[in-house]
């Protein structure tokens, strides 16, 4: 193109020189070729500028390519733990090992091409390791008893954390219950709006936990430790480092971990209704008699239902055996909320038992929605039923005998099946396998120094870690290892039972998909509820080594 174009150009030139020659000038017309040259150099840069654009751009659509990998292998990881966590019947989601949460996949060649991380934050140890963590390790504030005749011992279970002080204690009460009634050194939103306006208490549950940021004397290093942040919204320490040499050093100390209110307390999990496999669990303390029985009597038979509509409508032979709740009651709150409810304010429910018409189902007349509340299956195996006169016989025996056998086979079982919800005043459960002190001296009742016992025990036997998954192999899948051990005695365990449990419903992680020979990596905090069937991914946080970073709540996943 260029050769042509100084080819058009010569003859004129010449010519122009010629005559600019024969007629003495001074060569004036001598500029075209300057212009030609700066034209040649003009389009030599166009074309320079366009071919590094497209470089750039080729690289940029390479990066963004890896990076979409990248996120597809941090999401195949919450995929493999959402199934690891539903394929475990025994409750404990794996060993902990990085064979067991760590997934290589390889490319059609054969050769390895990325890698999916499943990783955890051990609270116990301050380090990242592989594997899961349940959030029944910690207390969880949402389940917390908000009632006023239960606030002295509301503020008891949070004084048992570190860095909460009664006043403290008394705002998050006051932050999260639903009244406006401040407690005696509680603060409302009368406090809130007295500092800025409009400002309100939150007044409903906790979404995440720095929702407690607004609480007055809250602060981010009591939540969160000296850098004021989450341990799980940073990449732990070698996460982007490529060297599989180095891959054990993942496991090394986190520098940003210490003590904090984070390791202890939570707003995630709470009250399944549902099996593992999906199947709605019976509500045991049902106040519809007429359907418990039924529901019973289609998955057990009609000696089992008739058993425990019985237990449910008399109580126990023994009463004396019945664990009392009346400790956890403030007694002079509960009288002040007595009498304001005797101008008849909250009668709505009287009158129910007189109401219901009488049924029968087997040889039980049903006619009330039973006296007595089952708190755990301690209370149904071994324990027989005393009946009234108005039957011919006085004693109902329990279908399920009691047995160190029969107990270790029978209380997993019956677990799975039964719900004992709404059976105490306080709805929290603790991971007794793996809690640390703090949080199991948070159970209501528990007696001095017992905690103490529970974590020597749990250690003798080999449960060393907090993490969902670690040391499979000495770990109990029910909490009648409690009383296998020795730990607890029958009359403890059915007082502790209703608080205690192996296995949570929300299981906290990081996932991390990574490409062998770029590097490139992709890493989120993600919490799976197993409340409902199928599990969900109640919180998905992407994780950024910069310092911006992004959260969204997955409905589904």
């Amino acid at each position: 193109m260029y050769s042509s174009l100084l080819q058009r150009l010569r003859l004129p030139w010449r010519r122009a020189r010629n005559e600019t020659v024969s007629d003495g000038g001074t060569g004036s017309l001598g500029f075209v070729l300057p212009v030609v040259c700066i034209v040649i150099l003009f389009l030599t840069f166009q074309a320079y500028t366009f071919t590094e654009l497209m470089l750039v751009e080729n690289i940029a659509s390479v990066a963004s390519e890896k990076s979409r990998i990248a996120v597809s292998l941090s999401d195949s990881g919450i995929s493999y733990a959402t199934s690891r966590i539903t394929s475990q019947e025994s409750g404990i989601a794996g060993s902990g090992e990085p064979n067991e949460w760590r997934v290589r996949l390889a490319s059609e060649r054969g050769s390895e091409y990325g890698v999916v991380d499943v990783l955890s934050f051990n609270a116990a140890k301050g380090r990242w390791s592989f594997g899961l963590v349940d959030e029944a390790c910690k207390l969880n504030l949402n389940e917390l008893p908000l009632d006023i005749e239960y606030a002295l011992e509301a503020r008891r279970m949070l004084l048992c954390l570190p860095m909460v002080t009664p006043r403290l204690a008394d705002a998050i009460l006051d932050w999260i219950d639903e009244d406006e009634e401040p407690r005696p050194l509680g603060a409302e939103s009368a406090y809130y709006s007295s500092l800025q306006r409009d400002a309100k208490a939150r007044n409903r549950p906790l979404d995440q936990l720095s929702d407690l940021l607004g609480v007055r004397g809250m602060t981010a290093e009591i939540l969160f430790g000296r850098s004021k942040k989450s341990v799980w919204t940073d990449v732990p320490p070698t996460l982007s480092d490529s060297s599989e040499s180095r891959q054990e050093s993942m496991l090394g100390t986190s520098e940003a971990y210490e003590i904090c209110l984070e390791h202890f307390a939570t707003v995630y999990g709470g009250a399944s209704f549902v099996t593992a496999g999906g199947e709605e669990k019976i509500i045991i303390n049902n106040p519809d008699l007429v359907t418990l029985f039924d529901t019973v009597e289609a998955k057990f038979g009609e000696q089992v239902a008739t058993y425990v509509v019985a237990y449910r409508l008399y109580g126990p032979q023994d009463k004396s055996s019945l664990p009392a709740d009346e400790f956890l009651i403030d007694e002079v709150e509960a009288a002040r909320r007595r009498g304001q409810q005797q101008a008849g304010l909250n009668k709505e429910n009287e009158g129910f038992d007189d109401e219901q018409s009488e049924a029968t189902r087997g040889l039980l007349k049903i006619k009330s929605s039973g006296d007595y509340k089952i708190r755990s299956i301690y209370e149904l195996i071994g324990v027989p039923v005393q009946l009234p006169k108005e039957y011919n016989f006085a004693e109902l025996s329990s279908p399920w005998k009691s047995g160190s056998g029969n107990y270790q086979r029978l209380v997993p079982l019956l677990q799975a099946a039964f719900s004992f919800y709404g059976a105490t005043p306080i709805n929290v459960q603790v991971n007794v396998n793996h809690a640390p002190v703090d949080v199991l001296n948070a159970i209501p009742g528990i007696e001095d120094g017992l905690a103490d016992h529970i974590v020597k025990m749990r250690i003798k036997s080999g449960i060393t870690s907090n993490r969902v998954g670690s040391d499979i192999g000495a770990a109990k899948s029910s909490i009648d290892w409690l009383r296998a051990e020795g730990v607890l005695t029958m009359e403890q365990l059915r007082t502790y039972a209703p608080y205690l449990t192996t296995r949570g419903n929300a299981f906290r992680f990081l996932s991390r998909g990574k490409l062998v020979r770029s590097s490139e990596s992709f890493c989120q905090q993600v919490v799976i509820d197993t409340r409902q069937f199928p599990p969900q991914v109640c919180c998905c946080m992407p994780i950024s080594t910069g310092s911006k970073r992004f959260e969204s709540v997955h409905d589904s996943k």
